[in-house]
């Protein structure tokens, strides 16, 4: 498998595990804050939803908005929450 066939198989577990409700959520944030035309991050999402009850459900909404076209990907920045360790996140825009 390539690797963005291994990435699209573990999101895609990771999705079917996560609650319908938190997941509609997230993309709903994302579409709004696409629609604002401002640079975001998933920092930018966490202060109007809970926490993802994976860590990588989060990504995985990133990725189904990137693939929608509803989002591009911009650049990268260091998170700025201290719980992230300086963790390097990705900076979206709608289109």
């Amino acid at each position: 498998m390539t690797g963005e066939q291994l990435r699209d198989y573990g999101i895609s577990k990771v999705d079917s595990n996560t609650p319908e409700a938190w997941r509609n959520d997230c993309d709903y944030i994302i579409g709004w804050l696409a629609r604002n035309g401002a640079e975001f991050t998933a920092e930018d999402v966490r202060q109007w939803i809970p926490e993802p009850p994976h860590p990588n459900a989060m990504g995985g909404r990133f990725i189904a908005a990137l693939k929608a076209k509803k989002i591009i990907r911009l650049e990268y920045r260091k998170a700025t929450r201290p719980s992230a360790h300086a963790r390097v996140l990705a900076v979206y825009r709608g289109i």
